[in-house]
């Protein structure tokens, strides 16, 4: 119990600390394609109604979300955050905790997670009881995991290790980031998300694996035309396995 109670206060100061530094990050990287694809062009044409973004960080899905014209809230457990969020997207941002939602049963259409809850491995049925709580039509969710990647992935996710072990020993030698990985985050079994969604009287509709590509700096993707940002996506989706999963669940 000291553990998990030790990885919730981590994670809070984690996220108020380096929020700023959260959003310069997630700005380049391929997460931006990945939620183009799956919040603006799935999630937002699937759905209606008011959809809550669980554990928005920054508002990555909240703003894919208004970019479909949809009525969204974003909460988090880190003001900084949520200031960021509301900042960016123009949406309501709440200050609270995962585990203990501050809305009334079914609340929000659609309850949408992009890797918040594998944050919370040690409360994920905490978490979900929440969710189900709130949610009246479905779940949404991104999140990492433990299948393995295919090969061509496998190694370019090494040579990402290495390339950042470089810069961190020549070019951010002497930098100090404010944002890091947490210790306590990690990827979560696919099955165990679905038995969870299941256990809350969602069935899920779909389940997508997906590779996310590591990030290069300086390089961005941002010069990418949109159309071809979509087939790059597209062409990271599988089947059987690869390093993300994205699941849909619909309430029975």
């Amino acid at each position: 119990m000291r553990n998990a109670c030790d990885a919730r206060k981590h994670e809070m100061a984690l996220g108020e600390a380096g929020a700023e530094d959260y959003e310069r990050g997630i700005s380049k990287t391929g997460w931006t394609l990945i939620h183009e694809y799956f919040v603006s062009g799935r999630w937002g044409r699937k759905f209606n109604g008011l959809f809550l973004d669980y554990g928005c960080g920054t508002g990555l899905v909240a703003r894919n979300l208004v970019r479909a014209r949809r009525n969204v809230v974003a909460m988090d457990i880190s003001k900084s955050m949520c200031k960021i969020a509301k900042d960016i997207c123009g949406v309501e941002a709440v200050v609270a905790d995962c585990l203990h939602l501050p809305f009334t049963n079914r609340a929000f259409s659609i309850i949408c997670v992009s890797g918040a809850l594998h944050h919370l491995r040690q409360h994920l049925e905490s978490a979900f009881l929440e969710i189900g709580r709130c949610a009246r039509r479905g779940i949404c969710i991104i999140e990492p995991s433990t299948t393995p990647p295919g090969p061509v992935l496998r190694l370019l996710l090494l040579l990402h290790r290495v390339y950042e072990g470089f810069l961190h020993r020549t070019a951010y030698r002497g930098m100090r980031r404010k944002y890091t990985h947490s210790v306590f985050e990690g990827p979560l079994d696919p099955h165990k998300l679905q038995a969870l969604c299941e256990k809350q009287g969602f069935k899920v509709s779909e389940l997508k694996f997906f590779n996310h590509f590591p990030y290069f700096p300086p390089f961005s993707v941002s010069f990418v035309p949109e159309r071809l940002r979509r087939h790059l996506v597209k062409g990271m989706i599988s089947r059987e396995h690869g390093t993300d999963v994205e699941i849909i669940a619909e309430r029975c």
